[in-house]
């Protein structure tokens, strides 16, 4: 039986043929615009499966960075997963896990093994692909922050020289007015007062007068040697030195300063230790001199190897912004000091709404 020949084509078929193949050329031609724009950029562009992060698409850029071959990443389950430096592992996972369950962007910092060994930071800015209400696909930018990592480290190296010499010096200037003119002012008042037994009536009164000026000096100057090198601290502990702190910061300013404690590990790093109780000296200080308020609230507890310390106060409070931008010394410090000791710090303050400091830190 022969074959039935197909009819000629109409102009019309002829023409809507030719649409069709201008539109698969034009959706071509777009696609390799896309692919170049997406190469040419200094980030890695990935996609993958939200189930099983199984990586469906990444960019050249990726074996320029990395060194491994792009159908590495393809062809081996777990390949992205499986380069992540040890220490990152878990948050990174648990950071994609919470891109797919709320379906919202998220942004994270992570380090990556190269095929030569190198360690290489990454800032991945991640979004969920949603069909029908269920997260499909995670696409992701990863921008190499390496260099900006770097920097941050040796800031915060220098950062921790800096207030490592700065203790040492408070330490050696405690010692001097302890050791030194602590005692030469206990001296002169034993000498003032035999004097003041000695002389008349009159020129007894004058010396009373100074011998008082002199033992109000003396406490002046313990007490500066105190707030200098905290000795409770180190023999007492944490609890025990920021609740003297408190107490002489209420006698000494008229203030009422709540300490609410619970849960503080006997053992604490010392430079964890250090580190809050100068952030509660700090903020103390701030609270009695310039909330305008005469009460204050300071509360230490310890979670599952973690410190956290909130310093709150009811005060007139400050426009956080503006006050950043004059870079309150007070301020700075503080921030400084935790980042140096790897914690974390939020100030939180409105003018007329009060403060409130926390700091979160390995015990």
């Amino acid at each position: 039986m022969l074959a039935r020949p197909f009819p000629p084509r109409t102009d019309d078929s002829q023409e809507n043929y030719a649409s069709v193949q201008q539109a698969e050329a034009a959706i071509r031609h777009a696609h390799r615009r896309y692919e170049d724009l997406v190469d040419s950029l200094e980030a890695i562009v990935w996609r993958a499966e939200a189930a099983t992060l199984q990586t469906s698409y990444v960019s050249k850029r990726a074996e320029a960075i990395l060194g491994y071959p792009i159908t590495h990443w393809l062809r081996e389950p777990n390949f992205w997963e499986a380069h992540l430096h040890p220490e990152d592992r878990l948050n990174a996972l648990a950071s994609y896990r919470q891109v797919t369950r709320d379906q919202q962007h998220h942004a994270l910092e992570y380090r990556m093994i190269t095929a030569n060994g190198r360690i290489v930071w990454f800032h991945d800015s991640v979004h969920a692909v949603v069909e029908d209400g269920v997260s499909t696909e995670l696409i992701g930018v990863m921008v190499d922050v390496t260099d900006r990592k770097r920097a941050e480290n040796a800031l915060a190296e220098v950062t921790g020289r800096l207030i490592s010499a700065q203790e040492e010096e408070r330490c050696r200037i405690a010692r001097e007015l302890h050791d030194d003119f602590n005692q030469r002012l206990a001296l002169l008042s034993i000498g003032l007062e035999r004097l003041g037994q000695a002389v008349s009536a009159t020129s007894g009164t004058q010396v009373q007068d100074l011998l008082r000026l002199t033992q109000e000096i003396a406490s002046d100057v313990h007490r500066l040697s105190h707030q200098l090198h905290p000795a409770k601290l180190e023999h007492l502990g944490l609890v025990a030195a920021i609740k003297g702190l408190c107490r002489e910061m209420s006698e000494q300013y008229g203030a009422q300063i709540a300490f609410l404690h619970r849960n503080v590990p006997t053992s604490i790093a010392k430079e964890s230790a250090l580190c809050l109780f100068r952030v509660a000296q700090e903020a103390l200080s701030n609270t009695v001199k310039h909330s305008g308020g005469k009460k204050g609230k300071l509360e230490l507890f310890g979670d599952r190897r973690m410190l956290h310390l909130c310093v709150s106060d009811s005060g007139v409070g400050f426009d956080l912004q503006s006050v950043s931008a004059k870079g309150r010394l007070g301020l700075i410090s503080m921030q400084e000091r935790v980042r140096a000791a790897g914690g974390t710090i939020s100030i939180e303050s409105r003018p007329s709404r009060g403060t409130r400091i926390a700091v979160h830190i390995s015990a």
